[in-house]
């Protein structure tokens, strides 16, 4: 789903959508962990977000699908042609899943992946494995709720 980052960039892909290549003007491992975090606590979807300068991309994560939307920065009232979007038959928890095992495969890169000589580096590592671990234990909690014959009001 998230590639290896490489100079501030990591390529993003869900089973049938096309690759979208997001910067390192979000926080992309933080936030979404946060939000992925938040949905399985809360069984509610979800949404990351990522910027492809100079567009923005956003994924709403469902529980059974995923959509991705993509749309101009300016503020001016969009029409239908200045909007991308695309679906993809990924579940809340397959999402959850496939975004721990990436960015935990790749946890020195996504450390270090925001340009900013400020950021304590040890701090950022405590923190995100924090997350990780937190998504872990969600995944694990949750299975059960995605399983055949389950659904959601």
């Amino acid at each position: 789903m998230l590639s290896k980052p490489v100079y501030g960039w990591s390529d993003f892909q869900l089973d049938g959508t096309s690759v979208y290549a997001l910067s390192y003007l979000t926080d992309i491992a933080m936030n979404w962990l946060d939000q992925a975090i938040h949905g399985l606590e809360t069984r509610m979807p979800f949404c990351v977000k990522g910027n492809l300068e100079p567009n923005r991309f956003l994924c709403i994560v469902s529980y059974w699908n995923c959509y991705i939307l993509c749309e101009d920065i300016d503020r001016y009232p969009l029409n239908k042609e200045k909007i991308s979007y695309e679906l993809s038959h990924t579940s809340m928890l397959q999402f959850c899943k496939i975004l721990y095992q990436d960015i935990y495969q790749n946890l020195s890169e996504w450390i270090s992946f925001l340009d900013n000589e400020d950021d304590d580096l040890e701090n950022r590592k405590k923190v995100l494995c924090q997350k990780l671990k937190d998504l872990h234990e969600l995944i694990s909690q949750r299975e059960e709720d995605f399983g055949e014959h389950r659904f959601f009001f």
